[in-house]
């Protein structure tokens, strides 16, 4: 079984400011990561007793420069700290999360502008902005469509919906076992996620691992029907049942008040782990009407292939609401950014079993029963906080 360290690797401290990173703030990338942070602003980064320098945003270009202090936002690590952002074990995020990186100067909102810079620097990925915006592609589908045309759009936008994949009996089968399995669920069993609703009262927002103890969410990962969809990927993926959520049913529930239901813009990716979650992907079989009214989810489209775009994603006119109804399956790549708004109707709720499929390595890497996103459990109450109460 190969170790998580030996799947990433380490960065040698050359790569954290030369070599390909010179080259890339000399050029495109750096173009896009001035035009993002603006000219001008400038991060400066302290490794330990190792070294320190900064990137700068100038004209169409970022300027690396020795010396931290002159910075604009300054972080703090240690050497292997910084060789997990490079190698993306870790994004900015997770470590500030993890505590592996503390600010100096500057805030929390300031790291999360550069996020996507050091992303297009160290990784080569470009940076989305409001060009790059998809109006005009078809995301609805059926399952007898046909197959070439379905991979084309989810590569380039990053998500489909496919109607009527389930039949009605199936849902109502699925149904009396969510509800069974919510029931059941408490906030300390470390197997779902809880919130407090407007009136003080404690609320079940998810439950995972639903294959364990059932016959029928066991066997769904497996399902035919699913696996002619992953096939659209773009590598080839297999479920992985044992690992992350499971299978694991989301519940959108009306007027939370406190606790990670009701998640912002955000990618599956976002604590870590890039190279081994994607391309991964989450299909989602609705079990109730999709709408605005029961907390639709919304897609910005082509944001799979780029860093950056959720500070652009409320105001896009690109952004695709799922209206979806029981039966319908959405499938999304996790690079895809994503939200979960709040249900707008106090009678309204919605609730999605998810299966996930991933590169064979995800598996064999990661210890069965867990999931990247395991570093957010740090209470043992089974709240999920967002990564500023980290902070």
């Amino acid at each position: 079984m190969e170790t998580l360290s030996a799947f990433f690797g380490t960065a040698d401290i050359k790569e954290f400011y030369t070599g390909d990173v010179a080259r890339r703030a000399e050029g495109q990338r750096g173009a896009e990561v001035a035009e993002l942070v603006g000219e001008g602003r400038s991060i400066g980064i302290k490794l330990e007793d190792h070294c320190e320098w900064m990137f700068q945003a100038e004209k169409g270009k970022v300027v690396i420069k020795e010396g931290a202090e002159k910075a604009s936002l300054i972080v703090q690590a240690d050497l292997n700290a910084w060789s997990d952002l490079v190698t993306e074990s870790w994004s900015i995020m997770g470590l500030v999360i993890q505590g592996r990186v503390t600010i100096e100067r500057g805030s929390f909102n300031h790291l999360a502008k550069w996020e996507p810079a050091l992303q297009g620097l160290y990784n080569d990925r470009p940076i989305w902005f409001p060009r790059q915006e998809t109006l005009s592609a078809n995301h609805v589908f059926s399952i007898e469509d046909d197959f070439n045309e379905m991979k084309m759009a989810l590569n380039k936008l990053g998500f489909l919906l496919i109607r009527d994949v389930f039949t009605q009996i199936e849902i109502e089968e699925m149904r009396k076992e969510v509800e069974d399995r919510r029931k059941a669920a408490t906030p300390e069993d470390r197997r779902s996620w809880w919130a407090t609703d407007s009136g003080g009262g404690e609320q079940c927002c998810r439950v995972t691992y639903l294959n364990y103890g059932s016959q029928l969410f066991a066997e769904l990962p497996h399902d035919p029907r699913l696996s002619y969809l992953a096939g659209l990927s773009s590598a080839p993926l297999e479920p992985a049942p044992d690992h992350g959520d499971g299978v694991a049913v989301v519940i959108k529930v009306p007027e939370i008040t406190e606790g990670l239901s009701d998640l912002p813009w955000h990618r599956d990716c976002g604590m870590g782990g890039h190279p081994l979650l994607c391309p991964g992907l989450n299909m989602g079989i609705q079990l109730d009407y999709a709408s605005e009214e029961s907390g639709q989810l919304k897609f910005l489209p082509g944001s799979n292939n780029y860093a950056g775009g959720a500070e652009y994603a409320d105001s896009s006119p690109a952004t695709i609401p799922i209206d979806a109804k029981p039966g319908d399956l959405t499938l999304h790549y996790g690079h895809t950014l994503h939200i979960a708004p709040p249900p707008s109707g106090a009678e309204n709720y919605r609730r999605t079993v998810y299966v996930s499929f991933h590169i064979p390595e995800y598996r064999e890497t990661l210890p069965q029963g867990q999931g990247y996103n395991d570093v957010l459990f740090a209470h043992g109450d089974g709240r999920v906080r967002p990564p500023q109460e980290h902070t």
